[in-house]
C-alpha cells in the first residue's frame, strides 16, 4: 500500500458513521443554540453540554452494538422481539424529531444566504429544499461531492473557533464554575442544548450506519470507538462555540437575534472576514445535515412500517420527500424572529425522545438481540438518567407549548 492509499485509509477511518452522526446533528441549531446560550447566560450551562454528550455517547455506543450484531435492521428487530405496533410509533416518533431537526435546517439556511445575498427566508428555503429533492431523486453521486466541499467549509470554521477561543482569551475559572450544574436563567436554553447535543434520534441512527458500512461482530470495538469520537467531537465544538461566545458577546451585551450577531465571535481572530466566514460555516453546517436528516427521518418512518430501510427504496424516498415538504412549509409561514422559531424548533424535538430511549435501553439488555454483549450496570445507570432527564425536560418543554 503507498502513501496515497494509505492516507486514503485512514481518511476512510475518520469519517466514520460515528462522524457521519455527529455531522447530521452540528447544523445551524447547535450553533445557534451555544451562541445564544454563552451570550444570555455566559459560562454557566457548560453543564448542560456534557450531561449531553455523556447521554448521546452512551445511546449511540448502544445503538453501534445492536446495528454490528444483527443483520436486521433496528425497526425490524422492534417488531419482531417486542411489537409491530411499537416499531411504527417509533418510526413515527423519529420522523416528527426529524422534523424539528428539518425545520432548523431550513432556518439556518435561510439566515445565511439572506444576511449574505438577501431575499429571505421565502426564497432560500424552497430553494435548498428543491436541491435537496433533486439529489434524493436524481444524483446522490454529486450530492457527495458538494456534502465534501461543504464539509470542508465546517471544518474551517471549527479550525477558526478553536483558534480564536485562544484570542478571546475567556475565563478558565468561569468555565470550570460553569461545569458545575446549577440552576440556569433560561430553561427553554437547556431544553434547546440538550436536544441539539442529545438527539436520540441520531443516536438510533447509528445502528444503521454501521450496517450501512458493512461492519459485523469483528468491528464491534471499532464501532463503538467510532461513535465515542464522533459525539466528543459534536459537543466539543458545541461547548467551544459556548465559551467563545461568552467571552466575546456577552460583555458586549449582544443577545444573538441574528447570524450577522453570532459571526461577531469571530471577530478577536478574523476581524472584517468574521461575517463571511461564519456565514459560510453555518450555510455548510445547515447544508451538510440537510438531506442526511431528512433521510434519517424518512427511513425509520418506512422501517416502522416495514417497507423499506434504505435511500434506493422508493418508500424512503417519499417519506423524506414528505419532511422536506413539510418543514420547509413550517420554516416559511413562521414568520417572527428566525432565531427564536429555530431554538424553539430545536427544544421541539426532545418530546419524543423518552420512547425511543426506552426502546434502545430495552434492546440493550436483550440477549436475543446483543448475546454477551448487553449493556453492563454502569451503561444502564446512565441510560435510566439520561430518559429521567429528557422525561423531565420533554414535560417542560410540553408545558411551555400548552401554556
Amino acid at each position: 500500500m503507498d502513501k496515497k492509499e494509505k492516507g486514503i485509509s485512514r481518511l476512510a477511518f475518520l469519517l466514520g458513521p460515528g462522524v457521519i452522526t455527529a455531522a447530521t446533528v452540528l447544523g445551524p441549531g447547535s450553533i445557534t443554540v451555544s451562541s445564544k446560550s454563552g451570550a444570555l447566560m455566559e459560562y454557566s450551562v457548560l453543564w448542560a453540554v456534557v450531561i449531553a454528550g455523556v447521554f448521546m455517547a452512551t445511546f449511540t455506543r448502544m445503538a453501534a452494538r445492536i446495528g454490528c450484531l444483527n443483520d436486521d435492521s433496528l425497526l425490524n428487530i422492534v417488531r419482531t422481539k417486542q411489537h409491530p405496533v411499537l416499531a411504527v410509533v417509533v418510526g413515527l416518533s423519529v420522523f416528527l424529531i426529524a422534523g424539528g431537526f428539518q425545520t432548523g435546517n431550513n432556518i439556518g439556511v435561510g439566515l445565511a444566504m439572506d444576511a449574505m445575498f438577501g431575499g429571505g427566508m421565502m426564497l432560500w428555503a424552497p430553494i435548498f429544499t428543491i436541491i435537496a429533492l433533486l439529489f434524493i431523486w436524481i444524483s446522490r453521486d454529486f450530492y457527495k461531492l458538494l456534502e465534501k466541499v461543504m464539509m470542508t467549509l465546517v471544518v474551517i470554521m471549527i479550525v477558526a473557533f478553536i483558534a480564536n477561543v485562544f484570542m478571546a482569551a475567556p475565563s478558565v475559572g468561569k468555565i470550570a464554575l460553569g461545569l458545575v450544574p446549577s440552576q440556569p436563567k433560561i430553561w427553554g436554553l437547556v431544553i434547546a442544548i440538550s436536544a441539539t447535543s442529545f438527539s436520540i434520534a441520531a443516536a438510533a441512527y447509528q445502528a444503521y450506519l454501521v450496517q450501512g458500512k458493512g461492519w459485523s461482530a469483528a468491528f464491534l470495538k471499532k464501532a463503538q470507538r467510532d461513535a465515542t469520537i464522533g459525539i466528543v467531537i459534536l459537543c466539543g465544538l458545541a461547548a467551544l462555540i459556548m465559551i467563545t461566545s461568552a467571552a466575546v458577546l456577552a460583555p458586549r451585551g449582544i443577545g444573538v437575534k441574528s447570524a450577522v450577531d453570532m459571526a461577531i465571535q469571530l471577530e478577536p481572530l478574523l476581524g472584517p472576514l468574521a461575517k463571511l466566514l461564519f456565514l459560510f460555516g453555518l450555510l455548510a453546517a445547515s447544508f451538510s445535515s440537510f438531506v442526511s436528516n431528512a433521510v434519517l427521518g424518512g427511513m425509520f418512518l418506512s422501517d416502522g412500517f416495514g417497507l423499506g430501510k434504505s435511500l434506493n427504496d422508493i418508500s424512503v424516498k417519499v417519506f423524506t420527500t414528505l419532511l422536506l415538504l413539510f418543514s420547509t412549509t413550517l420554516a416559511v409561514i413562521l414568520k417572527t424572529n428566525p432565531i427564536e422559531v429555530l431554538v424553539v424548533a430545536q427544544a421541539s424535538t426532545i418530546l419524543g425522545g423518552p420512547l425511543v430511549a426506552i426502546v434502545l435501553l430495552l434492546l440493550g439488555n436483550n440477549k436475543d438481540v446483543l448475546q454477551e454483549h448487553t449493556n453492563k450496570p454502569v451503561t444502564n445507570v446512565i441510560a435510566v438518567l439520561a430518559i429521567l432527564w429528557i422525561s423531565y425536560l420533554s414535560y417542560n418543554q410540553l408545558m411551555a407549548f400548552i401554556g
